[in-house]
């Protein structure tokens, strides 16, 4: 069924790609939002204010740590959520933004490939971008606007010895010692599918390549067999991964596991187990990749009955208060605007500042995933069925 879904999907967008284009009038939504941009906090709570009265401002968000008040404290302006999965949000969009039915003024959301192909292309999302913090954005991040990032890292038991450093290369996992790293299967975790796609992209080609040298000693040839030395290092480790669904039960099987067992596992599940044998590989200093950096987006409805309100909260969520409050307690989750840093809690568990995992992880690159989507699915998306 999946298989399925996912083949009717392809045709959708591909046919809507194929549509004409045609040039739009300016939409209510679209002059609020360019207004928003360039206001000051108090002009645009105003604004908001004036506009919502006593309503109730509508969220749909992959996290339920949007239903935190303090941003209605701040504010006085109420807010609802509704926590969906990121694939139900855009069957939501769908059914309602699609046929002009309001259901959400905000939406946060993941999946690089479906928000610009789908949700964006579709007309149903809007992007918003204040003006005060453009400066502290990396231009790749604006467009459409990532609110913040999450990371999945390899770690490993270590036996307690924290000097141990057992993988020192990312090639590592790929070898029948080293059977069994635990993952979150890509066909039903998008960050998964969407890391595995941005490997492919020239400069971790050029990583992997350099990694491998390292490790084997000697360059890497193509034999004709994978495309390119990411595709190998891909086919190699789906073959040797165990599939986890959960990134808690990762987490748990490696405190409770033997000295050596690895996996990838979302940074904020290390507080759930016993963490005292635990190290991360990125940390170690490994050749190739630590694990993956991958997007949360805010966006606002094509449709928003209240895109000022909609811009106000964006606009709060992008603030140092904003950010620390609903996210800055939580290591793992790192604002895009980079003036904001991590937490004294996040610290204590080893957490870094975005700037560091962004050095060492793979980031999920949007433009590169839209640009080989296709053909990169299908291909590991087969390898992934053959386990």
């Amino acid at each position: 069924m999946k298989k399925v879904v996912s083949i009717l999907i392809a045709l959708a967008l591909a046919l809507s790609l194929m549509l004409p284009a045609f040039a739009l009038a300016e939409t209510d939504v679209q002059k609020a939002i360019a207004e928003a941009a360039s206001m000051s906090w108090d002009e645009l709570l105003a604004k908001a204010k004036e506009e919502i009265g006593g309503n109730k401002l509508m969220i749909y968000s992959n996290t339920s740590r949007v239903k935190e008040e303090t941003f209605t404290e701040k504010t006085g302006i109420a807010i609802d959520t509704k926590n969906p999965t990121d694939s139900e949000i855009y069957e939501m969009l769908e059914q309602e933004v699609g046929n002009g039915v309001y259901g959400a003024d905000v939406v946060l959301l993941q999946d690089c490939f479906m928000l610009t192909n789908f949700a964006i292309a579709s007309g149903w999302l809007e992007n918003y971008v204040p003006e005060e913090y453009k400066a502290n954005i990396r231009e790749e991040d604006m467009n459409p606007l990532v609110c913040i990032y999450l990371n999945r890292l390899f770690f490993y038991n270590d036996g307690g010895n924290k000097d141990a450093k057992m993988f020192k290369n990312v090639w590592q996992f790929t070898e029948p010692e080293f059977k069994g790293t635990e993952f979150k299967n890509p066909m039903d975790e998008k960050s998964s599918m969407n890391f595995l796609i941005s490997l492919t992209s020239e400069k971790w080609q050029a990583r992997m390549a350099e990694a491998y040298k390292s490790y084997y000693g000697k360059d890497w040839v193509s034999d004709g067999t994978f495309q390119n030395i990411s595709y190998e290092w891909i086919y190699k480790f789906l073959m040797n991964c165990t599939f986890v669904s959960k990134d808690s039960t990762i987490a748990g099987d490696i405190a409770s596991g033997a000295a050596g067992s690895s996996g990838l596992f979302v940074f904020s599940k290390l507080r759930s187990v016993d963490a005292s044998n635990i190290s991360i590989c990125a940390k170690d200093g490994i050749e190739g990749f630590g694990g993956l950096l991958y997007p949360i987006y805010s966006m606002v409805a094509a449709n928003a009955q209240y895109p000022y309100s909609a811009c106000l909260y964006i606009n709060y969520l992008l603030s140092a208060e904003g950010y620390g409050n609903l996210f800055g307690k939580q290591m793992g989750t790192y604002s895009v605007n980079n003036a904001n840093g991590i937490s004294d809690n996040a610290r204590e568990y080893g957490d870094e500042p975005l700037a560091f995992w962004q050095d060492c992880l793979v980031i999920e690159d949007a433009e590169h995933v839209q640009n080989v989507y296709f053909e990169a699915f299908d291909q590991i998306s087969q390898w992934c069925a053959s386990k």
